[in-house]
């Protein structure tokens, strides 16, 4: 097992990409501490615990932190997964929605980073894998918050590498256009759904969505000792569309 008696605090643990990571994790040995917004995960597992909590909020990043600490003894890993979606341009995205998505998705990393650093630090295999964005590293349009706000955190990650080194490894993964919950709805609200499925496959060099699985293999990767020389690295898992300008 790749993980075993590692543990993995996971932010946005309750759904899509995140509860997968969980479970990989779990299924690699680690002791995961998951943590979300929703009041449960539902996920059932003798080394998995979960917490309520917004990373956006100090008191509660530190209280995951203190959490996992007393259940299970410290920190060897942290991915922040946590993040929210949107489609506007500077025409209909008012200020708000700009502000809440930089909120969520770059002040949520830093904030519970910021918290469970110390943690990590103490661990002989710490590592933090943020979930970036392949928008993180090229627009497309009507994402006029969302690609600025991942590009953040790709910069972000590339920060707290050399900040945090030698101790610990920061790593990012660049997923394509996952089908979760949180995108599913785009689709099943469009006129005709498998065209617009077929629409976002068509975008990708391999012809299909990005699925929570394949970002959690390599959020397993970056996590162990296989990848224990490789910081401050992103690690495109979205079928060659990293390097495909928009259609």
């Amino acid at each position: 097992m790749e993980l075993k008696n590692r543990t993995a605090v996971v932010t946005g643990a309750s759904s899509g990409i995140g509860k997968t990571i969980a479970r990989f994790y779990l299924d690699e040995g680690a002791q995961v501490y998951g943590c979300g917004l929703d009041a449960d995960a539902g996920l059932s597992h003798p080394h998995f615990a979960y917490q309520q909590a917004d990373v956006c909020d100090e008191r509660q990043a530190a209280a995951v932190v203190k959490g996992c600490a007393e259940r299970f003894g410290g920190i060897d890993i942290l991915v922040n997964c946590a993040g929210v979606t949107g489609i506007g341009t500077i025409d209909n995205t008012p200020v708000s929605e700009f502000r809440r998505q930089f909120e969520v998705n770059v002040f949520g990393v830093y904030t519970i980073t910021k918290a469970a650093i110390d943690t990590l630090r103490r661990s002989e295999h710490a590592a933090v894998v943020n979930i970036v964005s392949e928008l993180g590293v090229k627009c497309i349009p009507e994402r006029v918050a969302y690609c600025p706000s991942k590009a953040a955190v790709e910069m972000l990650t590339r920060c707290l590498a050399v900040d945090c080194g030698p101790r610990v490894r920061v790593n990012g993964i660049l997923p394509g256009l996952t089908e979760t919950p949180m995108t599913r709805m785009r689709y099943e609200d469009a006129p005709d759904p498998e065209a617009e499925r077929e629409k976002t496959r068509s975008r990708y060099v391999l012809k299909r969505m990005c699925m929570p699985e394949d970002v959690a293999h390599g959020a397993v990767f970056l996590a162990s000792d296989r990848a224990s020389f490789i910081t401050g690295d992103m690690l495109a898992v979205c079928g060659g569309g990293q390097f495909i300008t928009c259609q």
